[in-house]
C-alpha cells in the first residue's frame, strides 16, 4: 500500500491520515532521513509520530525507549513510531511498556481501511503532497543524531506560545515574556532553549534582548530591525567554554537566522561580540545580533546542536552596546 510513496511523502500522508481524525498536524525533516508529524487537539491532547521512512529500516528498542522518554518528558499523550521497514521484537516490548503505539506497513494499512481513509493514497503514491507543510516549515540549521525526532517550530506556535523543540537534550527554556522593544520583562516576545548535544550543562546563562533599528554605527535594513541579545555566561564545569557564533541560532517568523556579521567594527563593538572563552569557575559577558522583520510576533533564541551545553534564565541586564 505505501510502496509507492517516496520516501518525503510517508510522514505527510502520516500528517493527513491524522488530519482526517481531527489532528491539526505537520511535519518536519531531519538531515538523517526520519520525520517527526507533530499534532494538536483541541480538546488539548498533544501528540508525536516519530517516523523512519526506509523500507529497510529496523527500529530497535533503544529508539523506542529514546522516543518515550522524550514524550514522557513533553506531556505527550498520543505517542507513535511509523515505520515502512520493521520493528524489532525488543522494539514491540519496550513499545508496549512505554504506552508508544507502533505502526509498520501491514498495521498502518489496516488503520488506514478501518478508518475509510484509502482516499488519501492517491495524493501521495507519487510523493504528492511534499509540497505543502514540508515547504512552509524551515529546516533546523543543526545536524541532529540518528532516530532523535525534533518538534516542529510553527509559526502559529511561535506568536501563540513557546515554540517546542525536540532533541538530545533539552537543558534550558523560557517562556515568552514581555512585548516591547526594550530589555528586561517588557522586552520583546522571545524565548530560548538549548538543543545541545552535551551531556551536561556546562554553563549557565541569564540574558536579555532588545530591538533597535539602530546599532552604533550600523542602521538595520528597511522593513527589518536588530534583535540584540546580551548574555552573561557563568561556567559550571571544570573546563574552559568555548562559546561561537554558530553555537546560536534564532527562530523568527518561520525562518533560522544566523548570528548577524558586521564590517568594519569597532574594537569597542568587536570585542562585545562572540568568540569568547569563558575560563572554568568564570563568568563573562557577550552579545549576539540577530535581523528580522520589525513586524516579528515572537522569537527563539537557540543555543544549536553542536553548543557546549548551556541553561538559560532570562533577567534584567545592562547592553554592552549601543
Amino acid at each position: 500500500m505505501f510502496e509507492e510513496m517516496d520516501e518525503s511523502a510517508f510522514p505527510e500522508f502520516l500528517a493527513a491520515f491524522w488530519g482526517e481524525k481531527g489532528w491539526d498536524a505537520s511535519v518536519t525533516p531531519n538531515d538523517d532521513g526520519t520525520y517527526l508529524v507533530a499534532g494538536d487537539r483541541d480538546n488539548g491532547k498533544r501528540g508525536l509520530i516519530g517516523v523512519r521512512p526506509a523500507e529497510d529500516t529496523e527500529v530497535d528498542a533503544s529508539e523506542v525507549e529514546d522516543f518515550a522518554a522524550f514524550c514522557e518528558r513533553k506531556g505527550v499523550d498520543v505517542r507513535v513510531m511509523a515505520t515502512r521497514g520493521r520493528f524489532t521484537t525488543g522494539a514491540r516490548s519496550a513499545a508496549d511498556a512505554a504506552d508508544v503505539h507502533l505502526l509498520d506497513p501491514n498495521e498502518l494499512a489496516t488503520s488506514v481501511r478501518d478508518e475509510d481513509a484509502e482516499h488519501l493514497l492517491d495524493d501521495f503514491e507519487t510523493g504528492g503532497g511534499g509540497g505543502g507543510l514540508l515547504g512552509r516549515i524551515p529546516s533546523l540549521p543543526v545536524s541532529v543524531p540518528a532516530g532523535i525526532p525534533v518538534v516542529p517550530i510553527l509559526v502559529a506556535a511561535l506568536v501563540v506560545v513557546a515554540a517546542v523543540f525536540v532533541g538530545p537534550t533539552l537543558l534550558g527554556s523560557v517562556p515568552f515574556i514581555g512585548n516591547g522593544s526594550g530589555g528586561g520583562a517588557s522586552g520583546p516576545a522571545v524565548t530560548a532553549l538549548s538543543l545541545s548535544d552535551a551531556n551536561q550543562t556546562v554553563a549557565d546563562v541569564t540574558w536579555d534582548v532588545r530591538t533597535q533599528t539602530d546599532l552604533g554605527n550600523y542602521s538595520a535594513p528597511s522593513g527589518k530591525t536588530f534583535i540584540v541579545v546580551q548574555l552573561n555566561v557563568s561556567s559550571t564545569g571544570n573546563g574552559d567554554v568555548d562559546l561561537r557564533d554558530e553555537h546560536f541560532a534564532l527562530a523568527v517568523n518561520d525562518t533560522f537566522r544566523s548570528v548577524q556579521s558586521f564590517e568594519n567594527e569597532s574594537r569597542s563593538f568587536r570585542s562585545a561580540q562572540l568568540p569568547t572563552l569563558v575560563s572554568s569557575g568564570e563568568s563573562a559577558r557577550a552579545v549576539v545580533v540577530f535581523v528580522a522583520p520589525e513586524s516579528f510576533d515572537g522569537a527563539t533564541l537557540v543555543e544549536t546542536y553542536e553548543g557546549p551545553g548551556l541553561r538559560f534564565e532570562r533577567a534584567d541586564l545592562a547592553f554592552d552596546v549601543a
